[in-house]
């Protein structure tokens, strides 16, 4: 319905969003810098890409599948889960030079 479908849209949007901006910041404090965010992943999640600047959720909602993703200026990597629930998300500025996000244990 109409209602679940706007409470999964802004769950995923404030993930995303608060990802992203988390993922820029511990680049900026540059290689050892750490963060944790907590997000919660709603029903209908299919996948997380993660790369080339970008998180994206595709999310299947209303009888299709929609796209949602933030750019970062981080280079980052790392997995997501897409089961739902609410998760800790580790964010670690590598010596590589990339941010990786992780399952925080």
């Amino acid at each position: 319905n109409e209602s679940s479908y706007s409470i999964k849209m802004n769950q995923i949007d404030d993930a995303v969003k608060r990802l992203s901006k988390v993922a820029d910041v511990v680049y900026a404090l540059g290689p050892g810098a750490r963060d944790v965010v907590i997000i919660t992943v709603p029903y209908g999640v299919e996948s997380v890409s993660i790369g080339n600047h970008s998180i994206n959720f595709k999310v299947s909602a209303l009888g299709g599948i929609s796209d949602y993703g933030y750019n970062t200026i981080a280079e980052i990597n790392g997995s997501l889960p897409i089961t739902p629930g609410t998760y800790r998300i580790l964010l670690s500025h590598l010596p590589e030079g990339y941010v990786n996000l992780s399952l925080k244990p």
